[in-house]
């Protein structure tokens, strides 16, 4: 596509490089399927475009009309970085408005109502097990959230700055999770998906704000890190310190996979927990014994199939104007009108 010295795409495209947003991830992600450079030539075709990106961006739209002037975010509430010394706010502050965006987009789709939660996860742990469940699942926790008013999506890496593992966020008082992570195997959304609700349940998200993780697994002095970690613990094993060890020799994928799978139906924990559980016991040189022993509980790797497929059933699309729809089908990796429910 060629866009000539008098099209502002070029001048727009070179200041969103600079927040970390790549021409061809606009064209892909933000602006609309039916878009082309040559309509941004007249200006009232330029103010559609603009319109699009600070819709779908939470960029500021009278910067973004400045030409040559820097574009900024709008103000997007009170946020909570949870991130590593090494790693500054202004490198999560994309994926922190883009998370904000797509969450304001799936509240205003999102017709169930919030329901009272659980005060412990000792409490929601009896609640969901009780339905029947071997065990605490990532499909199993995902259709909990929606069946209680919390909305879960997953958002597809298309930044070049730093992405989260997750964030919770509050908009309008409805808590809305968004997953980040770009995980093949379930138990790693899992354990991120028990440690953001344990955020929610806990009280820890600002209203109309958000907490952003950069990694769950770090910031170990900060408390309500601390707090999120045991509720997921507890929820997901039953106790707040619960810590797998191998006993003698490591063992290869096949052997810790076949393990899993008993010691799960035994304590009625997700098997691709466990193996996880085991890894953070043992060290990163246990990791690829671990990734092994996930591929032979999970060869489908649905992690974010899951994900999709449950916030694509629970949408109420017609709330949304078609780009938006489009927008959020593209960034979910909801990736056609197939995945949605028919009637």
């Amino acid at each position: 596509m060629t866009v000539s010295a008098t099209n502002p795409m070029a001048d727009l495209y070179r200041r969103l490089r600079a927040v970390g947003l790549t021409t061809r991830k606009v064209r892909q992600f933000i602006l609309p399927d039916w878009w082309d450079d040559s309509v941004a030539t007249n200006p009232a075709g330029f103010a559609e475009g603009l319109s699009f990106i600070s819709r779908h961006t939470g960029l500021d739209l009278a910067t973004l009309r400045e030409f040559g002037r820097p574009v900024a975010f709008r103000e997007a509430g009170v946020c909570k970085f949870k991130k590593s010394a090494n790693t500054t706010e202004d490198q999560l502050t994309l994926a922190r408005s883009m998370a904000m965006r797509v969450a304001q987009l799936v509240n205003a789709a999102t017709v169930k109502p919030c329901l009272p939660l659980p005060s412990s996860a000792l409490q929601l742990r009896k609640e969901i097990l009780g339905q029947g469940h071997p065990w605490i699942s990532l499909s199993v926790l995902v259709n909990y959230c929606w069946s209680v008013g919390i909305s879960v999506v997953h958002l597809r890496s298309i930044i070049q700055k730093k992405m989260p593992d997750g964030l919770a966020v509050k908009v309008r008082d409805r808590p809305v999770i968004v997953l980040c992570k770009q995980a093949r195997f379930t138990a790693w959304l899992l354990f991120i998906l028990a440690h953001e609700l344990g955020h929610v349940i806990l009280g820890h998200i600002p209203d109309n704000g958000a907490l952003i993780d950069e990694d769950v697994n770090q910031n170990v002095g900060d408390a309500e890190e601390i707090a999120a970690n045991i509720f997921a613990l507890e929820l997901l094993t039953g106790h707040k310190d619960c810590r797998f060890h191998p006993t003698g020799r490591w063992p290869n994928a096949t052997e810790l996979a076949r393990n899993a799978r008993m010691m799960g139906r035994e304590l009625k924990i997700d098997p691709g927990h466990i193996v996880l559980n085991y890894a953070h016991t043992m060290g990163n040189g246990f990791f690829a014994v671990a990734n092994g022993a996930l591929g032979k509980l999970e060869p489908e790797r649905e992690a974010l199939g899951i994900v999709r497929r449950k916030m694509a059933e629970h949408l109420d699309w017609s709330r949304l104007p078609a780009d938006s729809c489009e927008f959020l089908m593209r960034v979910s990796q909801v990736e056609n009108f197939s995945d949605l429910p028919v009637g």
